[in-house]
């Protein structure tokens, strides 16, 4: 593979029930701009340059249906490609049809997640952070059975590093942010949680206040992590899936010393570096190992 890797988090696919309401939500009170649709789906963007950040599908079940990785160029597409000689479900690097383009494949991890890396995308060049909008999507966070061995693939194949560890989570990091992509232990392969990018703190504030104007209460809240550092409120979306509004995530480079789970520890009572908020909720919890990924490829109608 060579010093390919991936440089960052552009999108992701979401099977949907009932879509009409699910694009009411994320238009409406979650606050991201269609941009694409389809015979079986829409596409949203935040304010950011990325085409889209959401697809939502319509789909027999709630599901995770695929997450886009973006590349930096071409020859870095190929060049991850060739490291990734005998993964399941492996297309070979073309121009992509869908909404958005680029040049890219799929393939899936050892896990099952159905997962596509792409370069030379479309682009936005409105990109000025608007207050109480999400700009993209922060990071997610993923249950898998063995989340070392997972952490090790996605380190290996695909150029991310673990950048902190604590007793529940390992963070993957692959660009400037803390981190992207972050693995609990979980009985499968299922959605944590997604988080959204807001401009600032008051932002993350007055999106939790819509929220709750809009029957959706804090779910966990309002506080601030431990690693990455990011302000954060979490809420039950559409279907049941666990999502997150964020701001002021930790940039880090390659001086960043790695911490253990010894480094994150919080005082008796307090789950955040605050102790103000929230939650978590028993029915959060719950939502976080309920929205799995497909056994079948994804293909959009």
């Amino acid at each position: 593979m060579g010093n390919a890797k991936i440089n960052g988090l552009r999108s992701i696919d979401l099977g949907i029930v009932d879509l009409a309401r699910a694009r009411d939500f994320y238009t409406g009170i979650w606050q991201l701009t269609p941009v694409a649709e389809t015979r079986g789906g829409v596409y949203l963007r935040g304010t950011g340059p990325d085409h889209h950040i959401i697809g939502l599908h319509r789909h027999p079940v709630a599901a995770m249906l695929r997450i886009d990785l973006t590349a930096p160029d071409r020859a870095a597409v190929d060049a991850l490609h060739d490291g990734l000689a005998g993964a399941a479900a492996l297309t070979t690097p073309a121009a992509i049809a869908e909404t958005g383009g680029g040049y890219g494949f799929s393939f899936r991890d050892p896990d099952g997640r159905n997962l596509r890396v792409i370069a030379e995308s479309a682009r936005h060049p409105d990109t000025a952070p608007r207050a109480d909008r999400p700009g993209k999507i922060a990071h997610l966070v993923l249950n898998a059975p063995d989340p070392e061995s997972t952490s090790d693939f996605w380190c290996r194949h695909l150029g991310f590093r673990i950048i902190d560890r604590t007793k529940a989570l390992t963070f993957l990091n692959c660009n400037e942010d803390h981190h992207s992509i972050a693995f609990a232990r979980g009985d499968a392969a299922t959605l944590h949680h997604i988080a959204f990018e807001m401009p600032e703190i008051d932002s993350v504030m007055r999106g939790a206040g819509r929220m709750r104007d809009n029957g959706f209460p804090i779910e966990w809240g309002i506080g601030r992590h431990g690693p990455g550092d990011n302000v954060f409120a979490y809420f039950l979306g559409p279907e049941g899936m666990v999502i997150e509004y964020t701001a002021e995530v930790e940039q880090v480079d390659e001086s960043y010393t790695v911490k253990g789970p010894e480094a994150w520890v919080w005082a008796p009572g307090r789950n955040d570096q605050w102790g103000i908020g929230i939650g978590p909720t028993h029915r959060m919890e719950a939502a976080q190992t309920s929205i799995g990924f497909p056994a079948e490829p994804f293909t959009p109608a």
